[in-house]
């Protein structure tokens, strides 16, 4: 671990131009620089480099940050290895916090175990290349593939010889350990000391890690033996998690953010043809179907994902049952079937980059559309089959998070299916109540008391049948976002002084304090838990005389708190001015005193509101239903929370004694 005085160094050291401009032109505009935006198809220039205030921001796109946060999404790398890519850029030595006992073993084991896949790489590569065996065997058939050696020593192909221990001595030899051996499946480890090799026979295909390390092999077969399965792939391991890997992620990480869009295959073969072929931005889920921390993996570079398809009916049918966590995602899917006998290996060797993007933009459907057509085309005329399409397009489109994409997708699908619109909606609106109800229980931890938790409560699903589940209480968003504005941009401020009764004594009160103890008091927690875990630091860091809300969290090394921060640095109305009752102009930053307890009551508000809302629906359906007991109870309770409500939150801000500066 980099210790925090030399992650501060080198974050003081870094100057935004100086980073961007290793990457980007960057032309002078006013006090700013601006250039091509790196991380979308940028025609006219975007991106705004601010060395005042050392961040980076593209107008158009969005993106932007910090030097450090620069460097983690254009290169790839991680928090720490961007600290280290700018410490080398800026001279200055890294060092690291010692490591405890346990942590010196677990770091030592991954470590010991990438070595290792490393020493097997470069075997597997050089058998290819320069053993007999290997170039007559291995080279011959990647080259009957119409691979390139290029793109062979690209992509760090290989061959294990046949020999049944062969690289195991090899190893050992090395000096590699045994157990080290067995903990990565290279080999395989049996009783009476057997040893043999778990590749042995195949062409390799390394499978690489976002920063390029070899996680793990996959070896292919090349003799027609029955009883030999056709590939052979690592075992799970402490490094290695099936789940969480894509095949050709690391060679295809820059392609997917520049192009924002990542094409999704099933085979090794098919991501290194299309490399071969220009097409770069494509990644392999490896035969298995996509799980989550795969969909994890392509969300860090685009939302944009095409799947291609052969045209084998049963695997398309068995694939798109995979897609449905896609969509969960939030994902834009887009599915594009490859011509008969085609796969996408076969098909982008016969094609150049741009004859492949022009085959997929004419053919490319959305993944709806393509999965209603499929159904409808095998139920013919049949009512039972029609009504098993009907249940299966709406469990698709429920699981849509963006409510205008669900809408747009009713009204086509009713269409397809000649069904009332209004049907769809309905039954739509069920399957949403269930998805809701299933996630009802999603907890989050409460920052008072770590060890508890508590329930997240959810709105009402026949009111909101298209209620996003990313976004459950969405109504608070605003007003959350537009405190912690307060809090990031002016934290350290002092408003003034609150003055302690018993012995007189002044103590100084800041931006921060107010709004922290102001929610605390209240007990309110808020409904984004990334805008919580920004409150409870803020909390946590406030006597810190050194704490400046807006470096601490632009610098931060969660990307999503960063990234926020910077938003709000950058954000049009972050400048804004009051007109005083006097009409003269002033920043806002001259009238703290006054907007910060306005917003914070404006969010009391909000949520008096949503209570009440939701006291006035239980009202409705207890006359409904006429059950009077509960119906006065409810009435009752609703003039309580009015008029008790009401009054705390007008008089809550005039509680303490504060003397202005």
């Amino acid at each position: 671990m980099i210790d925090y005085p030399t992650i501060e160094r080198i974050q003081s050291a870094a100057q935004i131009y100086d980073v961007v401009a290793d990457f980007i032109t960057l032309k002078k505009r006013g006090v700013n620089f601006v250039g091509l935006c790196p991380f979308h198809e940028d025609k006219s220039p975007s991106f705004y480099v601010s060395p005042a205030k050392n961040i980076c921001k593209c107008f158009a796109c969005g993106e932007g940050g910090t030097p450090l946060h620069f460097i983690m999404k254009h290169e790839q790398l991680s928090y720490a290895d961007a600290l280290k890519y700018l410490a080398k850029k800026y001279n200055i030595d890294v060092k690291e916090t010692e490591l405890t006992d346990e942590q010196k073993q677990v770091q030592g084991d991954r470590d010991a175990m990438f070595i290792l896949n490393a020493f097997a790489q470069k075997t597997f590569t050089q058998n290819l290349f320069e053993n007999e065996e290997g170039q007559t065997i291995g080279l011959s058939y990647f080259r009957e593939r119409g691979f390139r050696e290029d793109i062979i020593r690209k992509f760090q192909l290989g061959y294990a010889l046949e020999l049944r221990d062969s690289f195991t001595q090899t190893a050992l030899k090395a000096g590699y350990k045994k157990n080290f051996l067995e903990k990565t499946g290279l080999t395989i480890v049996g009783n009476n000391d057997y040893l043999a090799d778990r590749f042995r026979g195949r062409v390799m295909f390394p499978v690489h890690t976002l920063s390029g390390k070899v996680v793990a092999f996959g070896g292919r077969i090349l003799k027609k033996e029955e009883k030999t399965a056709k590939y052979v792939n690592s075992p799970e391991s402490e490094i290695y998690h099936k789940s969480n890997e894509l095949y050709g992620v690391y060679f295809a990480r820059q392609a997917m953010v520049r192009q924002d869009r990542c094409f999704l295959v099933e085979g090794y073969t098919d991501v290194i043809s299309m490399h071969q072929a220009g097409i770069e931005n494509v990644v392999a889920s490896s035969g298995t179907a996509l799980t989550i921390g795969q969909i994890r993996l392509i969300r860090r570079f685009t939302n944009n994902v095409t799947v291609l398809y052969d045209g084998d009916a049963a695997g398309i049918k068995a694939a798109v049952r995979g897609i449905d966590l896609l969509l969960e995602a939030g994902l834009n899917i887009k599915i594009v079937l490859l011509p008969d006998g085609e796969d996408p290996d076969s098909f982008s060797q016969k094609q150049s980059a741009s004859e492949f993007h022009a085959y997929i933009q004419e053919h490319e459907t959305d993944f709806v559309r393509f999965k209603a057509g499929l159904l409808i085309q095998d139920a013919g005329n049949d009512p039972v089959k029609k009504a098993h399409i009907i249940t299966e397009i709406v469990d698709t489109i429920a699981l849509i998070p963006e409510e205008i994409v669900r809408l747009v997708y009713v009204k086509e699908c009713s269409k397809l299916l000649d069904m009332d619109e209004r049907v769809l909606v309905r039954s739509i609106a069920k399957k949403r109540q269930e998805i809701l109800l299933q996630k009802k229980k999603t907890l989050y931890p409460d920052p008072e008391n770590p060890q508890e938790e508590r329930e997240i409560p959810l709105p009402n699903p026949d009111e909101a049948p298209f209620f996003q589940p990313t976004t459950l209480l969405s109504p608070f968003e605003e007003y959350e976002k537009h405190i912690l504005h307060y809090l990031i941009r002016y934290g350290e401020q002092i408003l003034g002084y609150e003055q302690n009764e018993e012995n007189s004594e002044q103590t100084a009160l800041k931006v921060i304090d107010l709004i922290v103890f102001d929610l605390k008091g209240d007990e309110l927690i808020f409904a984004n838990p990334l805008y919580q875990k920004i409150l409870d630091e803020a909390y946590e860091r406030r006597l810190d005389k050194n704490f400046i809300p807006e470096q601490y969290f632009k610098n931060h090394p969660d990307p999503e708190i960063s990234r926020f921060a910077v938003n709000i640095s950058t954000d049009k109305y972050i400048e804004s001015k009051v007109h005083s009752k006097y009409k003269k102009v002033e920043k806002e930053s001259e009238k703290l005193l006054e907007l910060i307890p306005y917003v914070l009551l404006n969010y009391k508000d909000a949520i008096l509101k949503h209570r009440m809302d939701e006291m006035n629906r239980q009202i409705k359906i207890a006359q409904e239903e006429g059950n009077t007991g509960e119906l006065a109870e409810l009435v009752k309770q609703l003039t309580e929370l009015w008029q008790q409500s009401k009054k705390e939150i007008a008089l809550h801000l005039r509680e303490r004694i504060i003397t202005k500066i």
